[in-house]
């Protein structure tokens, strides 16, 4: 399956894009608008939050439809403002976390997000913690009980994740680029517009 992801900075859609400084994006003049929907739907707030202050005022609070929030957190103890704000399912992106202790101080105020996961050739984080081998990292995560995995694939690529470590996973995909045929351990794909 797949459905569409939107990303955002300051009330303007924007796309996405990963190059040799990092994540950035393409911006334009276009205002955000989520549109109506019957599958699930993935929201980026690309500027992120500044501390302690979630931007999402574009968004509808308790969502009909299944919706996946990225605001782009950048440090663990926020992620209780992202789950108060009531915007639909949060994502705990690893990208800025420091390490497993962050991300364990995190999940000390919720079991109810989605562990989010950059991928270009390898697991792209600021943490060394995280750019191990991306089954051992899924590994580590489901022994801490997180098995609901969003992989954003940078470049367009995919990881090979193994049959028996992805049977335990409800792994869904999210492609920057032009999407690919989806992996069979993929539960959902979505694409950026």
């Amino acid at each position: 399956m797949v459905w569409n992801a939107i990303a955002y900075n300051h009330g303007k859609r924007v796309k996405p894009i990963w190059d040799s400084k990092g994540l950035s994006f393409l911006t334009s003049d276009t205002n955000l608008a989520i549109p109506e929907t019957s599958g699930p739907q993935l929201i980026w707030d690309m500027g992120g939050i500044i501390r302690n202050r979630p931007d999402p005022f574009p968004l509808s609070s308790s969502p009909e439809t299944e919706t996946y929030v990225d605001f782009g957190l950048i440090w663990g103890e926020d992620i209780i403002d992202l789950i108060m704000a009531d915007r639909g399912k949060v994502i705990l992106p690893l990208r800025n976390l420091q390490g497993f202790d962050e991300l364990d101080a995190a999940l000390a105020y919720t079991e109810d997000v989605i562990i989010g996961i950059d991928w270009s050739n390898t697991v792209e984080s600021k943490s060394h913690d995280f750019t191990i081998d991306i089954v051992k990292l899924l590994q580590q995560l489901h022994q801490r009980g997180q098995t609901d995995i969003l992989i954003y694939s940078l470049l367009g690529e995919y990881p090979y994740i193994p049959a028996g470590t992805a049977i335990n996973l409800n792994i869904k995909l999210a492609y920057l680029s032009e999407s690919k045929p989806p992996p069979q351990w993929a539960k959902g794909v979505f694409v950026f517009e």
